[in-house]
């Protein structure tokens, strides 16, 4: 979630800090997929979201956002001429994408979409690139995961570049069109690359932070360090505090400073706290754990590195 408003809840102080990472490894959690609990006529295949088992759609068919399937038809995936790329109007008929090469088409005739398919692997980031020809098309891209649901979106200005991580190793689609911020309506060439996958260091919701240790105030803590391998990405990291304790985090200032939202235990949705500083404190008003959220403000890869200190 990028919390950009800053927001205060419980009393804090501002002020500096280091950490050590949890590395002792918990019980691997079971197979949600083992057995398969994919049923439905429509819905065979497993995924496994983080534990969580996900029914995917079968092939030739069309996931739609109430979580039914259906049937490709004229209605949910027109073909029209025009296009030289045609059959790509809907999920069902993406073009295979791969880090390859790139791909060169068009938005034609006016209103036009142009899918694409990712064969994704769970945990591996993703990152594209569309550059308009010639003309007055403004690209825009959108993301769905393989069950049909939007991710994000970002529009060009002209070109533009959208990242997303895969949750579960299945095809995600990607959708290329005319940028509703044009209130023109636009063809026009665009070039569409795809960049080597990359697989993300730390999770991206509050159930797949990394735990990390504070180290005692005055003594030597360790680094921690990430980065973000596309612009929208989050890194999640949790530690336990004591009520009336002061924690610091200090980051390095030879490397990007990230966003920080943080949040307790019991209210993982509202932060208590968002800043963008070398340095944050505060003061804990109960026991609990605190989760942080790392992201870049800007939209921008890089990387970073931090350490977390008590003070009792």
């Amino acid at each position: 979630m990028n919390p950009l408003t800053p927001r205060l809840v419980l009393p804090l102080v501002l002020l500096f800090a280091p950490a050590c990472l949890d590395t002792s490894q918990p019980t691997p959690p079971k197979n949600p997929c083992d057995p398969n609990p994919c049923t439905q006529a429509d819905k065979t295949t497993c995924a496994n979201d983080n534990g969580r088992a996900v029914c995917l759609c079968r092939e030739g068919t069309i996931p739609r956002p109430n979580g039914t399937c259906e049937a490709i038809t004229t209605a949910n995936c027109p073909e029209h001429p025009g296009d030289s790329a045609e059959p790509d109007d809907c999920i069902a008929r993406a073009a295979p994408l791969d880090a390859s090469r790139a791909r060169t088409q068009g938005i034609e005739p006016v209103g036009d979409y142009d899918f694409f398919r990712i064969d994704a692997t769970a945990r591996d980031a993703y990152v594209l690139t569309v550059t308009p020809g010639p003309g007055a098309l403004l690209p825009r891209v959108d993301v769905f995961d393989p069950e049909g649901r939007w991710i994000r979106a970002q529009d060009g200005n002209p070109g533009v570049q959208v990242g997303f991580k895969a949750r579960v190793s299945a095809p995600y689609t990607v959708r290329v069109s005319h940028s509703p911020r044009d209130p023109s309506p636009a063809t026009g060439t665009y070039t569409l690359q795809l960049a080597p996958p990359v697989q993300d260091d730390f999770g991206d919701t509050p159930e797949e932070a990394a735990a990390l240790v504070p180290a005692p105030g005055g003594t030597s803590a360790t680094l921690v360090s990430g980065r973000f391998e596309y612009g929208q990405d989050e890194d999640w990291f949790s530690f336990p505090v004591v009520r009336d304790a002061t924690y610091r985090i200090e980051f390095d200032t030879t490397r990007t400073v990230p966003a920080l939202a943080a949040f307790i235990r019991e209210n993982v949705k509202s932060p208590f706290l968002t800043v963008q500083n070398s340095y944050v404190d505060f003061k804990a008003a109960s026991s609990t754990t605190v989760f942080i959220d790392l992201y870049s403000a800007n939209e921008a890869t890089g990387t970073y590195a931090f350490r977390v200190y008590e003070f009792r």
